[in-house]
């Protein structure tokens, strides 16, 4: 692969700030730690010592990312509410082209088609700009109607949106619902429900939802029945030491895989990416190994997976919780065809983007036949506290060809 460097010679300094604060509902394996206190703190930005690889190589041609400052325009409420609560991921409405998400204490916004400005939409259900957020967001058709879903950790629940009023809410499942006795006694006895992500299967019909947050780490199917969203069907998964295959299922995606409608999962904790069918039994997927899962870069901690065929080669874009020996302290969002890193993109590393210390979502759109990647910023509450300050932050980025002269 032939490497290109971003050139950006980044030094420690202090800065006097506002404090920023952790959001609800976080369940990391490092706790956030909330305050009220208003107060200014003084933080220690720990930055960029070296030059950074915002470079990735597909098909013998490499791109590298470009910060677009002019696109993505946040209002100055939206700004306060993401810088200690955006804990987001984002999706793209296939009809109307806006990129879609909840953040919380703001609202449901909205990217333009063009990516020039979020804005709130107008006459939302009051709702979303309480506690609610959209840790995983969907955008899908069903009955020629174009629906929004949620996952939102804050709330515990799915909500299900037709732009801005709800129609319908999944909660925590009773426990007689699946097809898998494991799963119903799980919540028969009361085991705890976080939804993760949730994706649509237009073959199966079917809502995805992963719960990575929990004991359980069950993978939950819902669909749309006599009216109303229900629990209902397949049900798999769980934690390695329960003998199932995750370490916090985090993410979910569904792609199409020699004709065949497949989920694909993102376990975070120990970097590994699987593939299922709609039934949940395992698949084999483009660079998985025997065991059917892709295993990333040691150290990888991929919350959300986000596919793209607009270039010659499928590729998936796996926003990292946590940084790579290789990034200098912040994380990527790393560039992968058939289970091999080809590049990545370290949005801490542009100008003005230093507090992007963890990547939560990334969602990519094209336009023009140009490829753009949103990335969504987490702020760690422990980091502020203890003076590396980061901040929840959006950015838009341009993949731009890189000239072989």
């Amino acid at each position: 692969m032939r490497v290109l460097s971003s050139c950006f010679a980044l030094v420690s300094f202090l800065l006097i700030g506002p404090a920023v604060f952790a959001h609800d509902g976080h369940a990391h394996d490092h706790q956030d730690v909330g305050s009220d206190d208003e107060t200014n703190q003084t933080f220690t930005a720990v930055l960029l010592e070296s030059a950074a690889d915002n470079s990735f190589t597909i098909d013998e041609k490499t791109y590298t990312w470009k910060h677009r400052s002019d696109l993505g325009v946040q209002s100055e409420a939206m700004t306060k509410a993401a810088i200690p609560g955006l804990h987001n991921n984002a999706d793209e409405d296939p009809e109307t082209g806006e990129v879609v998400t909840v953040v919380a204490k703001h609202g449901l916004v909205t990217l333009s088609e063009d990516l020039k400005e979020w804005k709130l939409i107008e006459n939302q259900d009051p709702y979303f700009a309480k506690r609610m957020n959209a840790h995983g967001t969907d955008c899908f058709k069903l009955d020629g109607k174009v629906l929004w879903a949620f996952a939102s950790t804050n709330t515990n629940e799915v909500v299900v949106a037709q732009r801005g009023e709800i129609l319908g809410k999944l909660k925590k499942p009773q426990g007689d619902e699946f097809d898998n006795e494991v799963v119903n006694k799980y919540y028969l006895d009361g085991g705890k429900f976080t939804p993760c992500d949730v994706v649509w299967l237009p073959e199966a019909q079917s809502l995805i939802v992963v719960t990575g947050y929990t004991p359980g780490d069950y993978v939950l199917t819902a669909k749309f029945v006599d009216g109303n969203w229900q629990w209902i069907g397949a049900a798999w998964g769980g934690k390695t030491n329960l003998g199932g295959p995750f370490q916090t299922a985090h993410g979910v995606e569904v792609d199409n895989i020699d004709g065949k409608e497949t989920v694909i999962i993102a376990s975070r904790e120990h970097g590994r990416i699987y593939g299922f069918d709609e039934s949940g039994k395992g698949v084999s997927i483009p660079g998985s190994n025997e065991q059917k899962f892709i295993a990333l870069p040691k150290g990888s901690t991929p919350c959300n997976v986000s596919l793209t065929d607009s270039l010659t080669s499928d590729a998936a874009f796996l926003p990292l919780l946590n940084a790579l020996p290789s990034t200098n302290k912040v994380a990527p969002v790393l560039v992968m065809v058939d289970g091999i890193s080809v590049g990545n993109l370290i949005p801490a590393s542009f100008d003005g983007l230093q507090y992007m210390h963890h990547v939560h979502g990334f969602r990519t759109v094209t336009r023009d036949g140009k490829l753009f990647g949103i990335a969504l910023s987490w702020p760690n509450g422990w980091e502020n506290k203890n003076g590396k300050r980061n901040d929840g932050q959006t950015a838009v980025f341009e993949a731009v060809e890189v000239s072989a002269n």
